[in-house]
């Protein structure tokens, strides 16, 4: 091999190594590029659970909200059919409550 030949094969396989230097750098920016992306989704997600949690959080409160009105109703209603109840029972007894009493009253005298 001649030294010309030899200079051109050394210029060759330094071109080489410099198109493959240039290809690592682009590599090497666009793995920044996805990881400055993906700190960016990470972030975003982040948000998004804060949100998330925030909405689970006035459900709760939502719930309990619903749960003290839903007790206070159940006892109105069971207050309401024991009034009723007592209105019924009484109404039924009072002619017997009546006739004792006037029995009473007459053997009184």
């Amino acid at each position: 091999m001649s030294e010309q030949e030899f200079q051109a094969k050394v210029l060759s396989e330094l071109q080489a190594l410099r198109v493959d230097v240039e290809k690592l750098g682009t590599d090497v920016e666009k793995l920044q590029t996805d990881v400055e992306k993906l700190q960016t989704d990470v972030h975003k997600l982040q948000g998004d659970v804060s949100e998330l949690a925030t909405q689970v959080k006035n459900q709760e409160y939502k719930f309990e909200v619903y749960q003290r009105g839903t007790d206070a109703m159940v006892r109105m209603e069971t207050t309401i059919i024991i009034a009723a109840a007592s209105v019924v029972v009484l109404a039924s007894l009072s002619p017997a409550i009546t006739a004792l009493v006037s029995a009473i009253a007459h053997q009184g005298n």
